[in-house]
């Protein structure tokens, strides 16, 4: 009998999935242009896929209200799995891959870009080379959480601020090079933040482009440091993450137009950075306790 063809899946592809999978997914950032990283969210019948490899990294998380018993062979061995809600399942680019389950399920999907992962790798520790290994399911809690807050953020509005998106994807990369891959290496790490020069030129950057989409590696490029180190540094020297430390800048700066001039909300919405005025609501009522209008008709009092 011919040997069947394992289908090779590019996951930068939209229709990827129909390769491998009966259904689309529900919900997808593949329209949101994230840098290197797609999320899907998927509720797929009882299946079995053929075996494939892909070009991507790929973390799952269950979504399951109900443990389900599925076969996998991963890269020639066989696991029998129970997986229940929070579960994670890591499965290497060029990994070869099968699964079959009995009941639906729910499920979230990471595919990362190999070159987003070296490049982390290249910043984060000392050699150029490191290996994402397989994983069979498992809880991982920090996992699960970046792939909830990923989806939060794709449902939220449909684009994500990306610096946010930026900053979960560098989390997450961290992550798996720490609990998911093989080398001798150490993670590099420093005691100290930022430089005052450092610490201002960054600060400055973010000022002065608030009404921009900023993303992480904009603002470390800036000063010249990898995304990893800056975001590091930047939160050693400010007590902030970076993308805590922009929002902060854009609700201060929305405070002051909302007090001084008599612009529109959505204008005002649009002068700080913010890209839908749903989501720069949420953030000031989040950071100061009521809406903008609310706070416009206090201030004016």
């Amino acid at each position: 009998m011919p040997t069947a063809e394992i289908i090779n899946v590019d996951f930068a592809q939209e229709d990827a999935y129909l390769q491998i999978l009966p259904r689309s997914p529900l919900t997808t950032s593949y329209h949101a242009n994230w840098d290197g990283i797609r999320l899907d969210y998927h509720r797929q019948p009882g299946f079995e896929t053929p075996e494939h490899t892909h070009q991507q990294h790929v973390i799952g998380v269950s979504l399951v209200k109900e443990p389900i018993h599925t076969e996998r062979v991963l890269n020639g061995q066989v696991h029998n799995e129970y997986i229940k809600y929070g579960d994670v399942i890591v499965i290497p680019a060029s990994s070869y891959h099968k699964a079959s389950w009995d009941l639906e399920a729910e499920f979230l999907v990471v595919s990362m870009e190999k070159a987003l992962f070296a490049r982390t790798a290249y910043d984060a520790v000392d050699l150029q080379h490191m290996e994402l290994i397989p994983h069979s399911a498992a809880a991982d809690p920090l996992i699960q959480q970046i792939g909830l807050a990923l989806q939060a953020e794709l449902e939220s509005d449909g684009i994500g601020s990306r610096i946010y998106i930026e900053a979960l994807t560098t989390t997450l990369c961290i992550h798996l090079l720490k609990h998911y891959s093989v080398s001798s290496a150490k993670m590099i790490t420093h005691s100290e933040g930022l430089s005052d020069l450092k610490l201002r030129q960054a600060t400055e950057y973010i000022n002065q482009n608030l009404e921009k989409d900023l993303g992480l590696a904009e603002i470390a490029t800036a000063v010249g440091m990898s995304m990893y180190h800056f975001s590091r540094l930047f939160k050693k020297s400010t007590g902030y993450s970076p993308h805590q430390y922009v929002m902060n800048c854009r609700i201060e700066r929305a405070k002051r137009l909302l007090t001084k001039t008599e612009e529109a909300i959505d204008q005002i919405c649009q002068q700080v950075g913010f890209q839908s005025q749903s989501h720069f609501t949420n953030v000031f009522r989040k950071l100061i306790g009521i809406t903008p209008n609310a706070y416009r008709k206090q201030v004016k009092i």
